[in-house]
């Protein structure tokens, strides 16, 4: 308690500091009785907040299911995809498409153009000198250069000209390609015969071209370019060019495949309404789960809050055995959490009797869900076929099952009216109110809890205490200097009366 160094029993010989920190002990038995209570509330306000995040979570898919948009899910499909696939990329505003597909488009292409030549081979020297252009880059060829040092030439500048070259021996054919696509790209190749030279060994002539929009003559320039072809398709009778066989319309992407017709329509999306549900079922089984588990965990009284002059003498693996006990079954039997059990199941399982429902769909059993035993704390079983089959058959009464809402000001009339998610949604807000007013919430800088002002009292004892027992402890260490000063002139006197 006291920072100072204190020496004792300098004069009596006896063990001061022991016998203070005997004494001191009994006088901490209340201080450590609060600290081991506070360490308990701290514990209990977490587990609390722990439920309540389980809670929070809980509610944000209670929130999907409580809206009509999750139980109108649709599905776009194309009765043939080996003509149309479709994907909703939007919000369709039809329910069908007749799509009829009578062009294939097809994207733009890099051209080329092919020449043959009557050199022997790639490598036999030309024999002359002459220029040719790419574009406005002009081309030198010298009487040592072969049709490969030409090529190689005409790709070094290729980053420039757009246009490549390339040559097969098979045919002793020179093929320049252009490196873009579409006429806005097209690259100009002057091949006029005069420019390679009097005898014109090359001897350039047209070959293949492999282009839609320019006809190539060894006498005048050539342009490569291919451009995209559009293609055609009518949806609902109506027709359009599009430039990609992938488009979007109205919502939705088509992408044409053959030439022919199919509808696209818009269908419930079953699958999607049950996986909603069964996540539902699976979340709530989990949490019902969870927090009845806490209210029935076993509770140890002989397992307090370690001290920290206990911890010190345990190894970290004892401490952490010892604290699991010591946390087990603080909210064994917790009233408000066995409230939010039952006010959570009950909103399951009454019936809901709003003005237009089905009473043939007015709780889970009849879509096939159904709760476990007794033993099995409220737990839902899906009958997966048969909960399909009302998706399937009625949907618009499963998603009123689920969605209704009540105009009713009396509380048990509004419970008894509303939808399951409606209601459940009001409860878990009510019950997680409840458990924020309780233990407070880590998202807050200050905590008014019931928990959070009792830990605020037990801190200001805790200060009072310490306070306390430093006096006492000064005043145990001033009687025992007292009598060491004691003996020490009593020791002095003798010695005195001594000679």
């Amino acid at each position: 308690m006291v920072n100072s160094i204190r020496m004792g029993g300098l004069v009596s010989g006896l063990d001061t500091e022991a016998m203070v920190k005997n004494l001191m002990k009994a006088q901490k038995a209340p201080l450590n009785k609060i600290l081991q209570n506070k360490q308990t509330e701290e514990w209990r306000r977490d587990q609390f907040r722990e439920m309540n995040t389980l809670l929070l979570d809980f509610k944000k898919t209670v929130f999907d299911m409580k809206l009509q948009g999750s139980y109108d899910k649709k599905a776009i499909s194309s009765d043939n995809e080996m003509i149309v696939a479709a994907k909703q990329k939007g919000s369709p505003s039809l329910p069908a498409y007749n799509v009829e597909v009578t062009s294939l488009s097809t994207a733009a292409k890099a051209a080329s153009v092919k020449f043959t030549n009557n050199l022997s081979d790639e490598s036999t020297a030309i024999g002359e000198t002459f220029d040719f252009k790419v574009g406005t880059t002009s081309i030198n060829v010298t009487a040592t250069d072969t049709i490969s040092s030409v090529i190689t030439k005409v790709n070094a500048a290729s980053a420039t000209t757009g246009v490549t070259a390339s040559y097969l021996k098979s045919d002793k054919s020179i093929t320049f390609t252009s490196t873009a696509s579409g006429a806005s790209s097209a690259v100009s190749i002057n091949l006029v015969g005069a420019d390679f030279g009097a005898s014109n060994k090359l001897n350039l002539s047209v070959g293949t071209v492999n282009s839609t929009s320019e006809t190539f003559a060894t006498d005048s320039g050539s342009q490569l370019s291919k451009d995209a072809i559009s293609g055609a398709v009518k949806i609902n009778g109506i027709s359009y060019a599009v430039g990609s066989s992938t488009f979007t319309f109205d919502g939705v992407e088509f992408t044409m495949k053959a030439v022919g017709t199919t509808n696209v329509s818009l269908k419930p999306d079953e699958d999607s309404v049950f996986k909603s549900i069964k996540g539902f079922v699976d979340k709530y089984n989990e949490v019902i789960g969870k927090i009845d588990v806490k209210v029935s965990e076993a509770k140890y009284k002989d397992y307090k809050p370690l001290l920290d002059e206990e911890k010190a003498s345990l190894s970290e693996k004892q401490v952490e055995q010892w604290e699991t006990k010591a946390k087990s079954g603080l909210l064994r039997r917790d009233s408000l959490l066995t409230n939010v059990l039952t006010q959570v199941r009950q909103a399951l399982t009454a019936n809901v009797t709003a003005t237009g429902i089905d009473t043939k769909f007015d709780t889970l059993s009849e879509i096939g869900i159904t709760t476990g035993s007794y033993q099995e704390k409220g737990k839902l079983y899906i009958n997966d076929t048969k909960l399909r089959e009302a998706i399937s058959q009625n949907g618009t009464k499963v998603m009123d099952l689920f969605t209704k809402v009540s105009t009713a000001t009396d509380v048990n009339t509004k419970f008894n009216e509303s939808g399951l998610a409606q209601r459940l949604y009001s409860q878990l807000e009510t019950s997680i109110t409840k458990l924020t007013d309780k233990a407070g919430s880590a998202l807050y800088l200050t905590d008014n809890s019931t928990i959070g002002k009792d830990l605020k009292r037990m801190n200001t004892d805790i200060s009072k205490w310490n306070t306390r027992l430093k006096d006492m402890e000064d005043g145990y260490w001033k009687k025992f200097a007292a009598m060491e000063s004691a003996m020490n002139k009593a020791n002095s006197q003798s010695s005195w009366l001594a000679k």
